[in-house]
């Protein structure tokens, strides 16, 4: 099962990110040293241009079980809209 891929419908002129989103993806870098880690980022874009990045999660540490992370990714944003999170898939983060 494939994500949907939501196409903007204008440029993107900044992007802000909340700070417990940020935290987020350090905490699972630092945390996963010195493994490459991989995560998801949810938000949404606005009329004005701005990317808005408002919560991020780490993808599971599965091999190469794409099908499986595809489906993880489903169920977390599933969870998530449950909870009224903003689950707009918007990009991804990768550790260095």
């Amino acid at each position: 099962m494939a994500s949907a891929v939501i196409e903007p419908e204008g440029r993107v002129n900044s992007v802000q990110i909340e700070g417990l989103a940020l935290m987020k993806i350090v905490k699972h870098c630092h945390d996963s040293l010195p493994t490459m880690v991989t995560g998801s980022l949810l938000g949404l874009a606005t009329e004005s241009g701005v990317l808005e990045i408002t919560h991020a999660f780490p993808s599971p540490d599965s091999g190469k079980d794409d099908e499986g992370d595809d489906d993880f990714q489903l169920e977390m944003m599933r969870m998530l809209r449950e909870v009224n999170v903003d689950n707009n898939c918007v990009g991804w983060y990768q550790s260095m």
